[in-house]
């Protein structure tokens, strides 16, 4: 239920103090790959969906400051990594698989903002400005 079956199902949905990111990885970039609109203390939950066709081509997910091992995601599968950000400020995640010449491409950023903080969920790809 959680599998997002191309990049144009990738989202950011809230749901209380939960976020669920509904998240692609292909060869070379994870869709979305820039959050913002997090708060200190929600329950990030990334759904990440490897799209590749390539039997032999798996991902892998980490972010920064989780608690719990980085996720390997099999071509076709979706794996889900729950985060609980414990800092403001602008957090990395990353692919923790070597996948193709370009593996260092795939990575974003989520930026984690104030409890109390009105910032709008709000994400992207590829943009330097959250859409």
């Amino acid at each position: 239920p959680y599998a997002a079956k191309g990049e144009g199902e990738s989202k950011v949905v809230r749901k209380g103090n939960e976020v669920h990111v509904y998240m692609t990885s292909i060869r070379s970039h994870f869709s979305p790959d820039n959050i913002e609109g997090v708060k200190l203390g929600d329950e990030v939950y990334f759904h990440v969906t490897n799209l590749e066709q390539d039997w032999d081509v798996p991902h892998g997910f980490a972010i920064r400051g989780a608690t719990t091992a980085e996720l390997l995601i099999m071509p076709g599968a979706t794996q889900t990594l729950k985060w609980v950000p414990d800092r403001v400020g602008v957090i990395p995640f990353y692919c923790t698989d070597f996948c193709s010449a370009l593996h260092q491409e795939m990575q974003g950023y989520l930026r984690v903002s104030p409890a109390n903080s009105n910032v709008e969920l709000k994400y992207s790809l590829g943009e330097t400005t959250p859409q």
